[in-house]
C-alpha cells in the first residue's frame, strides 16, 4: 500500500512539473489559503412578507 502512495506522489510531481511556471506558482498559493471559516459566514436571513405570500396580503 504505501509504495502506491509514493508512486501517485511521483505521477503527481511529474504532472506538476509539466505545468506552466506560473500556473503552478497560482496553484501553489491557492494550496496556502486558508479555507473559509464557516462560523464567519453570514447567514441569508428569511425574507416575511415576500410577494405572494397570504401574510403580506
Amino acid at each position: 500500500m504505501e509504495n502506491r502512495n509514493r508512486n501517485n506522489e511521483n505521477d503527481f510531481v511529474e504532472f506538476f512539473k509539466g505545468l506552466d511556471v506560473n500556473y503552478q506558482k497560482y496553484l501553489i498559493n491557492e494550496m496556502q489559503k486558508k479555507p473559509p471559516d464557516e462560523k464567519a459566514q453570514p447567514q441569508q436571513a428569511v425574507s416575511a412578507g415576500q410577494v405572494g405570500d397570504p401574510k403580506s396580503r
